[in-house]
């Protein structure tokens, strides 16, 4: 514990020296007497227990009320010093980025349903991590740049799962709100199916090399930790321009991992051919109907290594008046109480 303003405490313990020293001599010296009614005390009564008891207790009354006005006035200054602690709080930025790349087609609504649903409670526990999300059918869309507003990227994978939501329940034919539907139907839809007419949809290979060029700073900071959350079925249906093995070596050469989430009910072929990507990257396969998925994705994102941004170090002040407050309440109370005493 260190003190702000340390002459506060000087200035009260002179003050206190001062007190004892003048009490000191009040209690020891013989008083004139000044006028009233002189009583006179025999000698004999002087020796009973009744009187001494009497008089031995108004001394100790006396010392320990002047003991406790001491105290107080000791206290007071070292509250007027300003007891202090001094914390130094370490904050570490961390160079991880994380990309969530889903393909919106209509084929993969409930694995991303799924999926989405466990990434809000993910997004939610992470600090420090820059977050994005891409969403591809034809085209692939950044609809989400990297950023540490955690709000910012639940609220888009609320709406995306409200879309996912309306668009089961269009199928379902169940009753739907039209002017929300075409809404939320337009913020998946509307920028992925551009070209849709010429080149088809599930443009797989499109939307994983969109994602790994989504990045910031990939030539500048080769270093940093780079993963993307990749969901598809990877069920191809159109025109690519890069198939997927090539997106996948496009995130090897800038080291970026990839974990893929696929789901039971893909072709073989399909299957085989996206595990060999993301595994090619360092990433790892996982079922989107597997329970632990999300989880799972989560534990292998944690035991990569962790690149750090410049740690900071906050130096704060954190006062710490408690202990002498109650301590200078406790001696004010027993001041009253004493001198209620001595004065009956």
């Amino acid at each position: 514990m260190e003190l702000k303003y340390e002459i506060a405490l000087y200035i009260c313990g002179a003050v206190a020296v001062v007190y004892a020293v003048l009490t000191f001599i009040s209690l020891h010296r013989k008083r004139k007497y000044k006028g009233g009614s002189k009583v006179v005390v025999p000698d004999y009564l002087k020796k009973m227990p009744y009187y001494k008891f009497k008089v031995a207790s108004y001394k100790i009354m006396k010392f320990l009320l002047s003991l406790s006005i001491i105290t107080s006035i000791l206290l007071s200054g070292f509250l007027m010093a300003r007891p202090y602690k001094t914390e130094t709080t370490t904050i570490e930025h961390y160079n991880r980025d994380i990309i969530i790349c889903m393909d919106i087609s209509t084929t993969v609504d409930e694995l991303n349903a799924v999926l989405v649903d466990k990434l809000i409670d993910v997004v939610e526990d992470l600090d420090g991590q820059k977050v994005g999300i891409v969403i591809f059918n034809t085209t692939p869309v950044l609809i989400c740049p990297l950023t540490t507003d955690y709000d910012y990227v639940i609220d888009t994978l609320e709406t995306i799962q409200k879309a996912l939501e309306m668009r089961t329940n269009y199928y379902n034919s169940l009753n739907v709100d039209w002017d929300e539907y075409i809404a939320l139907d337009d913020f998946i839809s509307k920028g992925t199916l551009v070209g849709n007419e010429m080149r088809g949809s599930s443009i797989i290979g499109d939307g994983l090399a969109a994602a790994a060029l989504s990045f910031n700073n990939l030539e500048e900071d080769p270093d940093r930790t780079r993963i993307i959350i990749f969901s598809t079925d990877n069920d191809l249906a159109g025109e690519e321009l890069i198939t997927l093995p090539d997106a996948g070596k496009i995130c090897e050469e800038k080291n970026i991992i990839v974990y893929g989430i696929g789901t039971e009910y893909m072709y073989s072929g399909d299957l085989k051919e996206m595990k060999n990507t993301v595994e090619g990257t360092g990433g790892e396969f996982f079922y989107g109907e597997s329970k632990t998925a999300v989880r799972d994705i989560v534990d292998a994102i944690e035991d990569q290594v962790e690149s750090l941004d410049d740690t900071t170090y906050e130096i704060t002040e954190v006062d710490q008046p408690e202990i002498p407050f109650y301590l200078l309440l406790t001696s004010i109370a027993a001041m009253i109480l004493l001198a209620f005493i001595t004065k009956v």
